[in-house]
């Protein structure tokens, strides 16, 4: 790990009920942290603020899970953002480093308060476990963020507050980050208390868990998890306005999100939205994904609005529609996800047994959309390519197509110029490798 001080920068928001009393702080001294009850939950608020960093959810990491994939191209002149759409990444890419570094620091804020709050007498144990399990959430989303980018990563469970020899860790094997994964979700889903979706809740909990198996081929658990979910609370939601952009009010189909108010300026709208009305366009809806779209559906002005310009009509996506105020919610988990974890693990399971349980499922997202339902004949042999194209229509520019396509092993036939399975895999940057002596060029992944 690359020396990340504790200085836990805050932008105020409190969410959760229990917390209203509490007056939130800009700032909160690494030393002052334990000290009141105050202090503790502006802490724990820089936490979830870890998540609204630039190259993370705050753009770089959302972007990057479209443009890697076939859902959107390069329109800008950000030579990082031409090597993501172009698969051909290098070490040293902005984006690369400053993904990884972020994350880092988000795992680093985590890992601060759950060594510290062990010491706290001011909270009762049912407060002082749902702040823990909370940031084991959040912990366990970090990491799998990253072991889905890098593969085996340095597993860092304890804060680096100093500059010691012990903070620099060598790359862990994948299932290792797997095991703490799961095992830290295990903790959130039985410690939180919260109910706020914009904090972590027991539910977000099942629901990332559902993911995590769903990427690890283990299908029992992932339909375990998604059936729990979606047995509490399968609403989907008519109204998108209420998914996207800076609702007030989530939706009760949103499972965990991430607020952005106007001083938080999230940029994704910038880089989303064309010239021609105030934005950069750097990330564009590529033709073939518009030409999935049909005109009934009402998804079709979130992911691909169309704008006629001098040169002709171009596309971009709304699901930031607030360019001026940068205030763009970014959800994490929906439940519309969670009917396709459950339909893509009885696909794996036996495609054929549960053959009208995928296709009504598929069909309920569908529906929403205004779509017509596909009939048992349309889809007869051709399940996994209609499961495959629904998924990517109700979740473009959310960032999770490309994790879709590798954990299906589909990049290689979907993307041209994927070629090796290497590319599959960000390079370890090149700042870890030449700051921390537990990872040499010798533990480079494969390709780069």
């Amino acid at each position: 790990m690359r020396k990340i001080l504790i200085s836990i920068l805050l932008i105020p928001f409190i969410a959760c009920d229990d917390w209203l009393d509490i007056k939130p702080k800009n700032y909160v001294a690494s030393d002052e942290v334990f000290t009141t009850p105050e202090n503790l939950y502006a802490a724990l608020t820089g936490c979830y603020d870890a998540l609204q960093l630039q190259h993370y959810y705050g753009r770089s990491f959302i972007i990057a899970g479209d443009l890697l994939s076939d859902n959107s191209v390069a329109k800008g002149t950000k030579i990082e953002l031409i090597a993501l759409d172009e698969n051909n990444l290098t070490p040293d890419n902005i984006i690369v480093e400053g993904v990884w570094e972020d994350i880092y620091t988000a795992i680093n804020r985590a890992n601060y308060i759950l060594e510290g709050i062990q010491d706290v007498n001011f909270l009762n144990e049912t407060e002082k476990n749902d702040i823990v399990g909370q940031l084991r959430f959040l912990r366990a989303l970090h990491y799998f963020n990253l072991v889905r980018l890098y593969g085996a990563v340095p597993l860092k469970l304890k804060p680096t507050t100093k500059n010691d020899p012990s903070n620099f860790l060598p790359r862990s094997p994948i299932g290792s980050v797997y095991q703490q994964i799961i095992s830290d979700l295990d903790s959130a889903e039985i410690s939180i208390q919260n109910i706020q979706p914009q904090w972590a809740t027991v539910r977000s909990s099942r629901a990332l868990k559902a993911l995590v198996y769903l990427t690890l081929a283990d299908y029992p658990h992932a339909l375990q998890y998604a059936n729990e979910c979606l047995l509490e609370n399968s609403y989907l939601e008519s109204d998108y306005s209420k998914l996207f952009g800076s609702y007030t009010e989530p939706s009760a189909e949103i499972v965990f999100y991430i607020p952005f108010i106007p001083s938080d300026n999230n940029r994704l709208a910038e880089y989303h939205f064309p010239n021609q009305l105030g934005g950069r366009y750097e990330n564009a809806p590529k033709s073939d994904l518009v030409s999935l779209i049909a005109p009934s559906d009402k998804r079709k002005k979130w992911i691909a609005e169309s704008l006629s310009t001098s040169s002709g009509i171009i596309f971009y996506t709304k699901k930031y529609p607030n360019l001026s105020t940068g205030a763009n919610n970014v959800t994490v988990l929906r439940n519309a996800e969670l009917y396709f974890i459950r339909a893509e693990a009885l696909y794996f399971t036996d495609s054929v047994a549960h053959f009208n349980t995928i296709l009504n499922d598929l069909n309920t997202v569908r529906q929403r959309a205004g779509l017509n339902p596909i009939d048992s004949a349309t889809a007869l042999g051709k399940l996994w390519p209609i499961l495959e194209n629904e998924k990517q229509l109700e979740f473009a520019f959310e960032g999770k197509r490309w994790f879709d396509l590798v954990r299906t092993n589909r990049a290689l036939v979907k993307i041209p110029s994927i070629t090796s399975v290497n590319q599959t895999l960000f390079p370890i940057p090149q700042t870890e490798i030449l700051y921390n002596p537990q990872i040499t060029p010798t533990d480079q992944n494969p390709g780069y």
